[in-house]
């Protein structure tokens, strides 16, 4: 890759999809997305109609209000797993090969999944178990100690994410490109930032779509370009990407979403007090706090969904900051906007979702509105040329 080619010059290698293969995708996607979530909200419901008689045959197996909880956890959310199994599958790897975009086959796709489930199993019980035991020996302010461990939580997680959970899934190495690597720690330095790491991460192995990120906190912080990216884009696209990712720094991003979930498990977290204060400090009445369960797992479900609205439109607003600080760190809206028809091209992006899409489900602004903002930087930069002097002779 050579940052004297063209700005859009690799973007010939990738064929342009057809508008109607990509309308096509993106409607089999939203029907799953959303039969998925009516699926699993009736399946918490379900779970509530049966009502507290659901644990019967837990206290008649186990004696210890332990082994109860964590069977009910473990029964109901593997039930969800495999209600959802189908979907999942048909969604996540049939969909994807048939548009090309999956490198998986069915067995790296259920290892994956398996892996996925054990990350998932080990979250729920250290969530349940520091739920329950609260509940049960925190005294009165036992929910306030549930909100603080759950931010605490999101801290560690964010921390040890690139070491211990991430390398789970994908393999990741540092980027071994002198050149390169130089030209992106000019740009953190312009930024006034430190990068700990910028590594090459091995998507290609399941995925041909391209992808970045920032994760981490404090020494864990690195920036990640996926190996399909660095493949595709030339030295002048991944600057682009590569400072859309400091903006993400810059503005202190990672922090502003902890606060912002720490704001939604508040409200979360009151209605589940209101489920569960009945059993605080009753340990001994634990059937019934567990045969709550099913209800604290359909407020999990859908509280999150209520708030996507107005949590979607904050995080969309982090990232049109990170654009423009992309367009500024750069001054090159022409590399900007050719990165940005690569990935759509690359991840079969829709461009111009319908809008109440747009405010449902996408975290990031569609496509064809980060373009319009890079023609917009570029005028505002034409505007700011200085004028030639007329010849006065």
């Amino acid at each position: 890759m050579s940052s004297e080619q063209p700005a859009a010059a690799d973007a010939l290698s990738i064929p342009r999809p057809h508008p109607d293969e990509v309308q096509e995708y993106h409607r089999v996607k939203r029907i799953l997305h959303i039969s998925e979530l009516v699926m699993g909200a009736l399946y918490w419901i379900m779970w509530v109609a049966l009502g507290p008689g659901h644990v019967r045959w837990i206290d008649q197996s186990v004696d210890s209000p332990w082994l109860g909880l964590f069977a009910a956890g473990l029964v109901m959310l593997g039930g969800l797993v495999l209600v959802t199994l189908p979907l999942g599958y048909y969604g996540e790897y049939l969909i994807e090969k048939r548009f090309g975009l999956s490198n998986q086959t069915p067995r790296s796709w259920f290892v994956f999944q398996l892996k996925s489930w054990l990350v998932g199993a080990i979250l729920l019980g250290i969530v349940l178990g520091g739920l329950y035991g609260l509940l049960w020996y925190a005294g009165e302010a036992w929910s306030v100690w549930v909100w603080a461990g759950l931010i605490l939580l999101t801290v560690v997680l964010a921390k040890i994410f690139p070491l211990l959970i991430l390398p789970l899934f994908y393999a990741a190495k540092p980027l071994d490109s002198p050149s390169l690597t130089e030209r992106l720690r000019r740009l953190a330095e312009g930024a006034g930032l430190t990068i700990t790491g910028i590594f090459d991460l091995q998507l290609s192995k399941d995925t041909r779509k391209a992808n970045a990120m920032l994760t981490g906190l404090g020494s864990t912080r690195r920036v990640y370009l996926s190996d399909t990216l660095l493949g595709a884009f030339n030295e002048d696209q991944i600057g682009v990407v590569f400072a859309h990712e400091l903006g993400h720094h810059i503005h202190g991003h990672i922090w502003k979403g902890i606060g912002l979930s720490a704001v939604v498990m508040s409200v979360m977290v009151a209605l589940i007090h209101w489920r569960l204060d009945p059993y605080a400090g009753r340990p001994e009445e634990w059937v019934g706090a567990v045969g709550a369960l099913p209800q604290v797992f359909l407020i999990t479900a859908l509280w999150p969904l209520l708030v996507a609205p107005l949590t979607n439109a904050i995080m969309r607003r982090f990232e049109r900051q990170c654009d423009s600080d992309a367009l500024r760190l750069t001054k090159d809206p022409a590399a900007y906007r050719s990165a940005f028809e690569l990935l759509a091209r690359m991840n079969l992006a829709d461009p111009n979702p319908p809008r109440w899409e747009e405010i449902l489900f996408y975290d990031h602004p569609p496509i064809a509105k980060r373009i319009a903002m890079a023609d917009g930087y570029e005028r505002v930069m034409a505007s700011e040329q200085p004028r030639p002097v007329p010849d006065q002779a």
